[in-house]
């Protein structure tokens, strides 16, 4: 597994590299911006809240869209071989692609976390991301979750696509719920960002959300054990 795992680093080593680095660029440009603003910046007026949320979830998003090139890479029939032919079988070979997946989105979630302590220092306890990058975290392992198989069984190309009505089926429910749900606080507040995080802090939602890292968690094991079994038929179908 070691070895495969390495494999995995070594061919994708520059979209690593570049994951990295606009992770580090977002959070610098956080730091920063709290540094030059202090407690101003999250005023209601300026909007640095939100700002800071953007910057933390655009590095979360950086593996994800550097995750096709990952996959790409083994999309033909020789490469498949190989890897079946491999002590691992196919077993070892998908399973280090989504163990290579998570280390990215691990080393992201740290160095948010690491940059969330500095502000949180910088603005004396007024600002404090933690929970909300945990929810990102898990919203992303969800999406690749529901993503991976899908590229592993009809290719990156076609499983891009099903991530998108996926994510456009969530968007729906979501508009649905803010058309016929109960979102009087948030009409009603001349702040609907703090709203939203002073609600998902509430105890009203406070248990179902922390479930959430459990049941993405959950999710990411089982769309391994899925596309172990897929992987094959899907080999078939790739061009020499």
């Amino acid at each position: 597994m070691r070895g495969l795992l390495y494999k995995n680093f070594r061919i994708n080593l520059s979209s690593f590299r570049l994951n990295i680095i606009v992770t580090l660029i977002c959070c610098a440009i956080a730091i920063i911006c709290c540094a030059l603003n202090g407690k101003d910046l999250i005023s209601e007026e300026n909007g640095g809240t939100l700002m800071l949320l953007l910057l933390y979830y655009f590095a979360f998003m950086m593996p994800s869209l550097t995750s096709n090139l990952l996959f790409e890479a083994d999309e033909n029939k020789t490469a498949s071989a190989f890897a079946m032919s491999l002590p691992q079988g196919g077993k070892g070979h998908i399973e280090s692609k989504y163990w290579y997946i998570l280390l990215q989105f691990l080393i992201v979630l740290f160095i948010t976390f690491m940059t969330d302590t500095v502000i949180y220092g910088i603005l004396g306890g007024a600002f404090s991301a933690t929970a909300l990058l945990a929810m990102i975290f898990s919203w992303r392992l969800l999406l690749s979750a529901v993503e991976i198989p899908f590229v592993i069984r009809f290719g990156s190309q076609k499983g891009i696509a099903i991530k998108g009505l996926v994510i456009a089926f969530i968007a729906m429910l979501l508009l649905i719920y803010l058309m016929f749900g109960d979102i009087s606080w948030l009409i009603n507040s001349d702040d609907p960002l703090k709203a939203l995080m002073n609600w998902l802090n509430s105890g009203k939602v406070l248990f179902p959300i922390s479930l959430f890292p459990f049941i993405s968690c959950g999710a990411y094991r089982l769309s391994c054990k899925i596309s172990v079994k897929v992987f094959r038929e899907g080999a078939e179908n790739y061009e020499q």
